[in-house]
């Protein structure tokens, strides 16, 4: 006899409604175990503290109430919403995923441009228009150029003015007039 068939014989040695052989067995096995006796007798002690509990008294609806409830715990846990699903989204956020997807490409691709070599913008121009492009007022175009070697960073010293603007600021709490 192993543990497990030991612990499911004890509550039927307890209330003796076990054939003479299993008996027999279920003593030996007792007596080579030392903690088997020790699990007998807290079982012994549970089995009579709960015949000496009290009887809760209950209302005669009870047992109905309690049936109708259990009857529609089953029936919720039973009824699960099926919703078939495709790669986890349900089928209206997969649609407008698939929407979303078709726009951005559709997009995509009007807005490519046709030529990599051209500009996305063509200008057009009328025909007969003609351009009023302003005169150099007779500069020669060398001396609309800049030299290579001016530098547009350097300050004129000789143009430079100095500005005073000790009367001009005033702070907040300067009391000069």
């Amino acid at each position: 006899m192993d543990r497990y068939q030991f612990e499911d014989l004890i509550s039927d040695y307890i209330e003796n409604n076990l054939s003479m052989s299993q008996r027999k067995e279920f003593e030996s096995y007792q007596e080579n175990h030392p903690n088997a006796k020790e699990q007998v007798e807290s079982i012994k002690q549970l089995m009579g503290s709960m015949k000496s509990m009290p009887v809760v008294e209950t209302s005669k609806s009870f047992g109905d109430n309690l049936y109708k409830r259990i009857a529609l715990e089953k029936e919720a846990k039973s009824v699960v919403k099926t919703t078939r699903s495709f790669a986890g989204y349900t089928p209206l956020m997969a649609g407008l995923s698939a929407v979303v997807v078709i726009a951005v490409v559709v997009l995509g691709l009007e807005f490519m441009p046709v030529n990599t070599n051209q500009a996305g913008f063509q200008p057009y121009m009328a025909e007969g228009t003609e351009l009023n492009i302003p005169d150099n007022n007779g500069l020669s175009q060398d001396k609309l150029l800049a030299e290579a070697d001016d530098d547009s960073t350097e300050i004129d010293a000789t143009n430079q003015q100095k500005h005073d603007f000790e009367n001009q600021i005033r702070l907040v709490g300067d009391k000069r007039p």
